[in-house]
């Protein structure tokens, strides 16, 4: 196992696999982080990336993951937006934390400034909506000690059809 010095980092040299080339390509078409960083983070080295980049495998994972993360689609630019804001509030995360314990910035504005960054990465208060796409309905109500639970799945393709049917009649 080789050293590689990237910067003023040394990685050390190890195999890679395809999960290791997918989220090469991954990051590298999201390019949200410096390519030195996106190596350094996946700990490939310089030279491994020369090799990399000719490697079919690698071409094919970085043209799919371009397209996917270019597509303007509603839900694609909305994935996109989030994605890009959480990956700003993990990397300024020590720098804001500095912010929040500043006593020379006011409360309020430095709570006000965390909760808008979380709000944009998607990581605050949300309510509990779990959709699977199954078209499942769990109602829960809490009434004290009481808790009352409703399920209802839905209809299955069979059951539609025989409904129709009758509905006609």
């Amino acid at each position: 196992m080789s050293t590689i010095s990237l910067g003023r980092e040394v990685i050390r040299a190890r195999e890679l696999n395809e999960v290791d080339l997918s989220r090469l390509a991954r990051e590298i078409a999201r390019d949200l982080k410096p390519l030195e960083m996106i190596l350094k983070d996946l700990q490939i080295t310089s030279e491994q990336f020369e090799r990399i980049q000719s490697n079919p495998i690698f071409t094919t994972r970085l043209g799919e993951e371009a397209a996917v993360w270019g597509a303007s689609t509603r839900a694609n630019v909305r994935e996109r937006v989030s994605i890009k804001a959480a990956t700003m509030i993990e990397e300024l995360l020590i720098e804001a934390v500095g912010i929040v314990q500043d006593p020379e910035i006011p409360g309020a504005a430095r709570i006000q400034a965390l909760q808008f960054l979380a709000k944009m990465g998607e990581l605050g208060e949300k309510a509990d909506v779990r959709d699977d796409g199954s078209g499942r309905v769990t109602i829960n109500i809490n009434l004290g000690a009481e808790k009352l639970r409703f399920d209802k799945d839905a209809p299955t393709l069979d059951q539609r059809a025989v409904t129709d049917v009758e509905e006609q009649a």
